[in-house]
């Protein structure tokens, strides 16, 4: 099959970028993609690639792919699908962030009022007086647009709608009766564990991963470690980009690692902890990352994080905040039991999850589809 794929490319940092990448990577041999990128992106090698902004009408005309997300990243991408229908996979089901990010910076306005009205039909004047008032912080100001989810007009460009979760799934078939929604599996780069790096500390390690965001909580989980350190010994270790500095002794902040490194530093944890609230469906690629190393999670229960198993995480109320956190970890750390089995669940999810033959007919599947739809 011959395919357009319109996507985020490295060096965006975006797990889109990533994604792309792994893609092209499964469907090798079976797929002949050509490629477009946004501005700030750049061409993959050994793949016929041209920038978005150059795209022509005859381009877009055959098996096209878009990879949409929530992220200023895919403005180039959201404008083309609006223009020219194609096959779309949704990292996130709420995108409202990127369409008022959009309007914001191109002043066009109206486009923005019209995603809001095919979402919210009568109640869209209120939602859109909501929006407009003026925010006391930034994190406020996010918080107000996890309140109001959206993905506006976009879906009705979509000839076909992929996602990469149940939660996800679920969300976009209440959106859209009577469609057909594809469940994708997780793509990863590889399968195996890395060989952990020795220990510089003898205190159980409390490990957060990923890159920092406000919906991460991120006051709870250090305020649940702080409490935990009275009864364990115990230290934080934050792998990962973008995060406070916490200025205490007891907790380490890597910042932006290579993909190796990274997965080092998770191979130090002893318990994995990720309390993010009000998500917007998005399938998390470094709890994935914690569930492929079998180390136990606590995780708030929320978004795509309700849809793995119960033997292979700790699920926790969003609510009960770092109290529940503490309880989980005090209770994980009192029953090593418990935390060698939840371990086995992560991994033997994670090797179901990413079963790249599974994926790979996912994908031939979704594409040719696309190809009939086009």
């Amino acid at each position: 099959m011959e395919a357009l794929l319109v996507t985020p490319l490295p060096p965006q940092p975006t797990g889109l970028a990533d994604y792309a990448r792994r893609i092209l990577d499964l469907t090798a041999g079976h797929v002949s993609w050509r490629v477009a990128y946004p501005a700030g992106a750049e061409p993959l090698e050994g793949y016929p690639c041209l920038p978005v902004k150059s795209l022509t009408h005859e381009d877009l005309t055959g098996n096209v792919v878009y990879q949409i997300g929530n992220s200023l990243h895919c403005t180039e991408i959201i404008d083309t699908l609006m223009e020219h229908p194609g096959t779309a996979l949704f990292h996130e089901t709420n995108l409202h962030h990127a369409l008022r990010q959009m309007a914001d910076t191109t002043g066009n306005w109206r486009t923005y009022e019209e995603h809001v009205e095919n979402d919210y039909g009568p109640d869209a004047p209120g939602v859109l007086k909501a929006m407009g008032k003026p925010a006391r912080s930034l994190s406020e100001y996010d918080a107000r647009l996890r309140q109001y989810p959206l993905t506006g007009t976009l879906t009705s460009s979509a000839t076909e709608i992929a996602v990469l979760s149940d939660t996800a799934r679920m969300k976009m078939e209440a959106l859209l009766p009577g469609r057909t929604i594809h469940r994708m599996g997780f793509l990863p780069d590889f399968m195996e564990r890395v060989a952990p790096p020795p220990r510089k500390h003898d205190e159980t390690v409390i490990g957060i991963a990923g890159t920092y965001h406000y919906g991460r909580n991120w006051e709870a989980m250090f305020q649940a470690v702080s409490m935990l350190r009275s009864e364990y010994p115990c230290r934080l270790l934050v792998a990962g980009s973008r995060w406070p500095d916490p200025g205490v002794n007891w907790a380490e902040v890597t910042g932006r690692l290579s993909d190796t490194a990274f997965r080092e530093s998770i191979e130090l944890f002893d318990i994995a902890l990720d309390l993010r609230s009000d998500t917007c469906s998005e399938t998390s690629g470094s709890m994935m990352d914690i569930l492929r190393s079998g180390k136990p999670a606590v995780l708030s229960s929320e978004g795509s994080f309700r849809d793995i198993p119960a033997g292979a995480v700790l699920r926790i109320p969003a609510e009960s905040g770092a109290a529940g956190a503490l309880a989980a970890m005090r209770y994980l750390l009192d029953n090593p039991g418990v935390r060698s089995s939840i371990s086995k669940g992560a991994e033997e999810y994670f090797l179901g999850i990413s079963n790249r033959e599974a994926c790979l007919e996912q994908w031939l599947s979704l594409l040719r589809r696309g190809r009939n739809a086009n």
